[in-house]
This record gives C-alpha cells, structure tokens and sequence, in this order.
C-alpha cells in the first residue's frame, strides 16, 4: 500500500473476510450501522463514530446494513511510528484498549475537520507533502486522544475483576502478535503470562466465546495464507520461519486447518 491513502467504506467496498492488516487507520463512521470484530472483540458503528485500527491486527466485518458509510484514513507502520512519537507505548497500549473514541468534543471539533483537511489534500493533485502533512494531524490526534484518556480511564467505572479480564485478554492478543510464528500451542501463551492454561481459557473464552486454541490458529493460519500469497519463499522456509519442525508438520497442520495442501492454496491464490 501507500504510505498513506485515503477511502471510503460502504458495503460495496468491503471485504468480509478475516483478514490480518498491515496499516494503521482511523475510520470516521457517516451513516448507517455496522458491527466490527478486531482482535475477535466486537464493535458497534453508527453516525458520526471513531475507531482505531493498528497493524497486525484481525479484522473482519460482521455485519453492514445498507446505508453504512465511513471514511476512512490509512497509514503505513512508519507513520504511525512518526505519529506516535513519544507516546507509542501508549498508543500501541491503552489506545488498542480504548479504540473507539468516546470523547464527542474531540470527534466533532478535531476529527471531522482533520478528514475535512485530508480530502482537501488528498483531491489537489500538486500538493507532494501528503505524508508528512497526515503525519502531523494524527500526532495531534493521538496526541488529543491521549490526553483524554488519561483523564477519563477506561477502567474507573469497572470492577478489580473485570479490569484484570480486560488486561489479560490484551496481553494474550499482543504475546499472541508479537510471538504467533514460535507459540503455537495454549501452554506457551499461559506460561508467558504466568497463569494457567484453564483460567487463560476462561479469560479467551469469556472475551470472545472461542477457546485460546482457537484464537491461536485462526491467527496462525491467516498470516501462512498471507505469507503463501505475497512469498515466493518455499514451503521448506515457511516452515522453518513458523517453527514448524518440518514441511510435511507444516503441510499436515495447513490442511487441516484450510481443507486443502499449501501446494494446493497457492495454485488456487
């Protein structure tokens, strides 16, 4: 992709598929309704809402109606790095936990104008500094966004149980990022975290109603797909790069988890 661009979404346009993305966005809902899963947790969409997505994570569109639309910027990694500045352990922290942005000052004041400034730049053909002009309104953005968080936590209206839950979760889904191709197995999620396999199940299970396990080779085997599509590496080096022991342990979990070889997923891709 670029290192910015900038769309719509309506359900013409919309891919309902899971898949793993490899750009940060912000969606500005305009009308209609629409529900989200990112990471497996749901989101609900009307007029006029916010949601944050980051690279890397699991996205897919659960349900649209007809009058859904949405702008929507999108950004490489290195922008968001540039963006975040020195708040990125934040943004990559608390701003996943708290994606939607309820701050309705802050949606109606700086949101609807920033997407007013990018279509302006975005539709004037000689203008060469897109990059680092979005660059420059999303750290104001993340900057604000920050800010308001940090007054108004999360967590104030939750109980000790349900915030150790929602912490838990979010470590589990950012071990399960940053360590997807070494840790297939529950066990090493659990033991990273330094719980139990079962009460890491409870906790998936009650976030989502998936097991870890689950989890963990939905998210395996969405990247092999993106990896068999996009790589020319052989299927002896993917196997090598997943820390599967072999090819045939990697073609023996591929089929059957997808129905088919790798051979035969790339001949179908």
């Amino acid at each position: 992709m670029n290192s910015v661009f900038l769309g719509k979404i309506t359900p013409a346009t919309i891919d309902s598929q899971v898949h793993v993305i490899d750009h940060g966005s912000i969606l500005y809902s305009q009308s209609g309704t629409a529900r989200v899963s990112i990471n497996f947790d749901s989101w609900q969409l009307q007029g006029h809402d916010v949601l944050i997505f980051f690279p890397g994570d699991v996205v897919k569109w659960e349900v649209m109606d007809d009058n859904f639309s949405a702008f929507v910027i999108r950004y490489s990694h290195d922008i968001l790095r540039a963006a975040s500045l020195n708040i990125e352990h934040v943004v990559y922290e608390q701003l996943r936990a708290d994606r939607r942005c309820g701050y309705r000052e802050l949606i109606d004041e700086v949101v609807h104008s920033m997407f007013r400034i990018f279509n302006f730049y975005f539709t004037q053909e000689h203008y060469s500094l897109t990059d680092r002009i979005v660059t420059l309104h999303l750290q104001a953005f993340f900057l604000g966004f920050y800010d308001y968080l940090q007054a108004n936590p999360r967590h104030n209206n939750q109980d000790k149980g349900t915030q150790r839950t929602e912490e838990l979760f979010g470590k589990f889904m950012q071990l399960l990022e940053n360590d997807f191709r070494q840790g297939h197995e529950v066990n090493y999620y659990a033991n990273r975290m330094c719980i139990t396999r079962k009460y890491l199940g409870v906790i998936v299970k009650g976030k989502t109603g998936f097991s870890p396990k689950h989890i963990i080779d939905e998210y395996l085997m969405l990247h092999l797909k993106l990896t068999m599509r996009t790589s020319k590496a052989s299927l002896k080096q993917i196997a090598a790069d997943y820390h599967f022991a072999d090819q045939s342990a990697l073609t023996r979990y591929f089929k059957s988890h997808a129905g088919l070889s790798p051979q035969q997923f790339r001949g179908e891709s």
